[in-house]
């Protein structure tokens, strides 16, 4: 009788320790934008919207291709907020940044805002590879504006991971949004 009384505490025992660890902690993380102090005093207005951003891509988890045809969503490594979202502020800061001006609308914008161009995305790809140790962005956008013809562009961008870990992947994710502001101001500029 005392040793199955000794073995029935042993097994709670193990039990109760089995039970009591503790899973890893959740990361979250979000597209940063660095504070910016200065003046802008460029007068274009600009729309940008409507964004929209692939079916995969409404998670709140990190994706990570392994393969051309497989991805993965990190449990402990998510977003802090809608990714869509995040993409959204991030490109409405870098075109304010790079086209110098305050007036970067999101959509739905006010008629009384009177745009000068009007940007529409669609994001097909934003996920990265540990294996390849890059981060990839397609994109589809259409230009538009009240003087002339529509113009329509695909992107295809990819930037070099920094490490083989989740902040790297964040840190090179932003740096395809910025690149993709840049190519846009481009176009934006030659009209």
């Amino acid at each position: 009788m005392k040793y199955v009384l000794i073995s029935l505490l042993a097994s709670a025992l193990l039990l109760v320790n089995a039970c009591s660890t503790r899973s890893p902690s959740s990361n979250f993380y979000l597209l940063e934008n660095e504070l910016s102090q200065t003046e802008r005093t460029g007068n274009l207005r600009v729309g940008l919207g409507p964004v929209s951003v692939a079916d995969y891509l409404h998670k709140p988890q990190i994706a990570i291709r392994t393969n051309t045809s497989q991805i993965i969503f990190s449990e402990f490594d998510r977003w802090a907020s809608d990714l869509r979202g995040l993409i959204i502020s991030s490109l409405q800061y870098d075109l304010a940044n790079q086209l110098n001006t305050d007036d970067v609308f999101e959509y739905p914008w006010r008629k009384s805002d009177q745009v000068d161009y009007a940007i529409q995305l669609d994001i097909k790809r934003f996920d990265a590879s540990f294996d390849e140790s890059s981060a990839y962005l397609e994109a589809k956008m259409v230009l538009t504006s009240p003087q002339g013809p529509s113009i329509a562009r695909a992107f295809a961008i990819t930037e070099s991971l920094s490490g083989n870990n989740y902040a790297a992947v964040v840190s090179a994710e932003r740096r395809l949004l910025q690149q993709l502001a840049k190519q846009i101001v481009e176009i934006v500029q030659q009209q």
